[in-house]
This record gives C-alpha cells, structure tokens and sequence, in this order.
C-alpha cells in the first residue's frame, strides 16, 4: 500500500470537519486520509491549543543526488536514443554533477 503525502489542503478539511463535531471515522472516510493519519492530525492539533493547524510533518529518506533538471535532461536523452550507454550521456553534458560519475554504468540505459 503507497503512502499518500498529507497536503495542507487535507489537514484543513479534517480540522473543519472535526471542528464541526464529525466523527473520525467519517472524517477518514470523507477526506480520503486514513484513520490513523486523522487521529494523529486530532491529537497534534489538540495539544497545540486548537488556535493553530498542525503543518505537515517532514518528508522522511534519502535525499536525492540528482537535481529533478539534470534528471530530465537524462531522461530526454535517453527517450530519444534508447541505445544511450551512461558514459555516453556524462560525455554529452560534462556539466552534470559530479555525483553522476558514481551512479554511470557502462551497460546500456534502459
């Protein structure tokens, strides 16, 4: 099961609606957000004083090496030429980070 991103947006529509003396459960089902999730977005909000909305908390994980252009740039390469090796697009774009030495292969990108 893929986690979904909870948005402002969500959090919003479950304080509106807990505000509005909905149940969690029917909160959960409305909104989309799961029941834990909810809960937790209750709680948060409660020990906060209920004067403010909780904001969403911290995406977790590795960073990504590659910027999203230079990802795009890789990527429209090789849509145009599937037969791309990695050294082949480093050698195309030498101002590309550093950090794509590390993760080029010499087999064909796919």
């Amino acid at each position: 099961m893929s986690r979904r991103v909870t948005t402002r947006d969500d959090i919003a529509a479950v304080i509106a609606l807990y505000k509005a003396n909905h149940v969690l459960r029917e909160i959960s089902a409305q909104t989309g957000v799961a029941l834990r999730v909810v809960q937790n977005l209750f709680k948060r909000f409660r020990d906060l004083g209920e004067d403010e909305l909780p904001a969403p908390l911290p995406k977790f994980g590795r960073p990504k090496l590659l910027s999203p252009r230079t990802l795009k740039v890789i990527s429209q390469q090789v849509r145009s030429n599937p037969s791309l090796t990695a050294r082949e697009v480093r050698e195309k774009a030498p101002s590309f980070e550093s950090r794509l030495v590390t993760l080029c292969s010499t087999s064909p990108a796919r």
